[in-house]
């Protein structure tokens, strides 16, 4: 398996640098391509949120369409000089499967929808990390792990110069998990260095870091097992992130929400502390 296809969802007022730049150090290594879609609200949706706020009229209409197509603009002109300076073409005519490129693409509609179709047909879809202020980037990441069925590579401050140097595996087990390895499998064989690591609780017999350890290597992937003590008083989340800092790692992979959101907004939990505090890109799915 190859993964040749990412995909940059971004919308109007957004600055996607930090994920183009991910894309792009993920691509030169993968020899994929980058997909940026635009997603804008369309008309309905503005003046639904706009519901007993604002007269509707066909002026009102239409200023929103200008607003939105003003925005796109924008923001493609913003990717062409992205790719000016990071030397990528833009819009090939002649699309090799190997080659590093980048596309445009426009889409009007919801969120959750529009991105849901799209993410579909990529391999990875690479979103920022929650920001109370850009509603958008909750919803995208909500999104790329509850209704895409790909891999959500969810970008922190930090992006490495190289996201493959090493990949740190926080591994238990579950399903979440194993369907982020087995989607990801060409993603680790690209790495330098792998590391797999178990923190100790009740379910650390029953999921070794060791037998996944094994069961990479039959495909060709060379990963070291760590064991993680919690300490008292330590969530697993922050243990995980301390852990990760600690080697070095310039990704941490992890299946998300192995409990329901409810518990995990309620009392916690590991995907929930990852996603508020990390700092370094980490690949979830769900």
């Amino acid at each position: 398996m190859f993964l040749r296809c990412l995909f940059v969802p971004t919308a109007p007022g957004l600055d996607p640098t930090r994920r183009l730049d991910a894309a792009l150090r993920l691509s030169r290594r993968l020899h994929a391509h980058i997909g940026v879609g635009f997603i804008a609200p369309g008309p309905e949706n503005v003046l639904a949120a706009l519901a007993g706020t604002a007269p509707v009229s066909s002026a009102t209409i239409a200023a929103i369409k200008e607003g939105m197509r003003a925005a796109a603009a924008e923001g493609k002109a913003a990717l062409q000089a992205w790719c000016a300076r990071e030397g990528v073409p833009f819009m090939p005519e002649v699309e090799r499967l190997d080659a590093t490129f980048a596309t445009w693409t426009e889409w009007s509609g919801e969120v959750e929808r529009v991105l849901t179709l799209a993410g579909r047909v990529a391999d990875l879809v690479i979103v920022d990390r929650p920001d109370p202020a850009q509603p958008f980037t909750g919803r995208a990441l909500d999104t790329a792990l509850f209704s895409v069925g790909r891999p959500a590579l969810m970008v922190g401050e930090v992006v490495p110069h190289d996201l493959l140097e090493h990949v740190v595996i926080a591994w238990n087990g579950s399903l979440e998990g194993t369907r982020l390895v087995a989607q990801s499998i060409a993603l680790l064989h690209a790495a330098n260095r792998v590391t797999v690591v178990q923190a100790r609780t009740d379910r650390a017999e029953e999921a070794r870091a060791a037998d996944l350890c094994a069961y990479l290597r039959w495909h060709g992937i060379v990963a070291h097992a760590s064991n993680l003590t919690v300490g008292e008083g330590t969530s697993v989340g922050a243990a995980i992130l301390d852990a990760a800092g600690r080697m070095d790692a310039t990704l941490l992979a992890l299946g998300a929400y192995t409990h329901s959101r409810v518990r995990e907004f309620l009392l916690g939990g590991v995907t929930r502390q990852v996603i508020e505090t990390a700092r370094m890109p980490v690949l979830m799915a769900h």
